[in-house]
């Protein structure tokens, strides 16, 4: 890279946006990991007491991990695309979890682990 270079980098307004957003983003996913070590405590508390994770807890969770998700790609330069509040909410179900939650049913519905069989 020559000096040029370097400084059309450096007085790019796009970089500068970029790193405010990621800057508010930071913040951000300082207090969601604060929020997300609450969940962990009343999760394993709730677990404790009735003998397994409450699922209204445990589907808040997914969306959290899912922001988290999308946090960490931006902070990290893997994805461009801004987080919420700057882009609508997920909330649709992803085919894992999906697969997760129909897993979960079979298991709870006849006590053992369902046939599954891997795709070869």
């Amino acid at each position: 890279m020559d000096n040029q270079e370097i400084k059309n980098n450096i007085t790019d307004s796009n970089q500068w946006v970029r790193i405010i957003y990621m800057a508010l983003f930071g913040a951000i996913l300082y207090l969601v990991m604060m929020v997300l070590c609450l969940v962990v405590v009343v999760q394993a508390i709730v677990a404790l007491v009735t003998g397994g994770p409450n699922p209204d807890i445990l589907r808040f969770s997914k969306q959290l991990v899912r922001y988290l998700r999308e946090i960490a790609a931006f902070l990290t330069y893997t994805d461009d695309t801004r987080p919420y509040p700057f882009q609508a909410w997920q909330t649709t179900a992803s085919e894992s979890d999906i697969v997760d939650a129909e897993y979960q049913m079979s298991a709870s519905d006849n006590n053992e682990k369902p046939d599954i069989k891997p795709d070869v």
